[in-house]
């Protein structure tokens, strides 16, 4: 069983590559994801900079991906560690149901979102 998981999460890996590849085309063509949020409303959602974020991380510009979207730039090691975590549970036991513990975090991560959403929409920040 934990060979077929294996390989199971091994398909995932081209994808993973693919993905690297165009956030690479991304960065070096200067064109962006446009956000529909943003389209409809004229305000930035959680995601808005998040390429631009991507775009400077790939080029060592720590400051211009913190200006782009600082939220995500600050919640991606814990939201990557709990992706991390969820398939290393699925790997061994078949399960990726997480501890409770990571629902709580979970939560909080949202919030902080959701109020980063609101604080970058305000005048002040704009």
């Amino acid at each position: 069983m934990l060979k077929k998981r294996l390989k199971k999460a091994a398909l995932f890996v081209p994808l993973l590559f693919v993905l690297g590849l165009v956030g690479v085309w991304l960065s070096e063509t200067g064109h962006g994801i446009p956000c529909i949020f943003h389209v409809v409303t004229g305000l930035q959602c959680p995601g808005c900079g998040v390429t631009r974020m991507l775009s400077a991380l790939l080029h060592g510009d720590w400051r211009g991906a913190w200006e782009s979207n600082a939220a995500v730039l600050t919640l991606s090691p814990v939201l990557a560690g709990l992706v991390g975590l969820s398939l290393v549970r699925w790997i061994r036991t078949g399960s990726a149901r997480l501890p409770r513990w990571a629902d709580a975090v979970t939560v909080v991560c949202v919030v902080l979102l959701l109020l980063f959403t609101v604080a970058r929409n305000l005048p002040a920040f704009l």
